[in-house]
């Protein structure tokens, strides 16, 4: 069962990811705020923006599903998250060092499954995929466009998948008897 507060839950695990999983440990910050509103400072930082959210379309045909014999709860709401990330540090080199781990860590942890789930996923059988997106220069010039800032170097990751469950619930009737009586015309 996934919780409606599952978008922040899956951005709190990559954050804690992110932290817990760089080396040397604490080399950089992780912020979660828009890149447009960040501000270079001492120590090196990457930027992880939430900045998209679709349906997962592949997911979208699924049956309603039975709870307890009189009822059928309406299927959940699949989907998946598009993350920017983007490194910030005064000197262009510490910038690229930190982007560097920082995408080694999101690799190495391409599936996120257990303990290093947050929040409601936490204690869950949930898995979480993480991918690299094929971003051009041109897709990704664009996000900074709508940021109304210039471009700054940046990947994309896709996280897949997410639910969040339906609170609708249908009343159904079981059949209890089968009559077995046929007639002749």
């Amino acid at each position: 069962m996934s919780a409606s507060t599952v978008i922040s839950d899956v951005t709190h695990t990559l954050e804690e990811l992110l932290k817990s999983a760089q080396r040397p440990a604490s080399s950089f910050d992780v912020s979660l705020k828009s890149p447009a509103e960040e501000i270079s400072q001492q120590k090196p930082k990457v930027n992880l923006f939430l900045y998209r959210i679709a349906e997962n379309v592949f997911a979208r045909n699924q049956e309603r599903q039975p709870i307890g014999l009189n009822a059928l709860e309406y299927p959940p709401l699949w989907l998946n998250a598009f993350f920017l990330l983007t490194p910030f540090a005064e000197e262009k080199l510490d910038e690229l060092r930190v982007f560097g781990e920082a995408m080694r860590v999101l690799h190495d942890n391409s599936v996120v499954t257990g303990p290093a789930l947050q929040g409601a996923l936490e204690h869950t059988s949930e898995e979480l995929r993480v991918t690299l997106c094929q971003f051009t220069f041109e897709q990704l010039a664009q996000i900074w466009n709508a940021l109304d800032k210039p471009y700054r170097l940046s990947v994309c990751y896709e996280v897949r998948t997410m639910f969040i469950d339906s609170l609708i619930q249908t009343p159904v009737s079981r059949v209890l008897e089968i009559d077995h009586s046929f007639s002749q015309s």
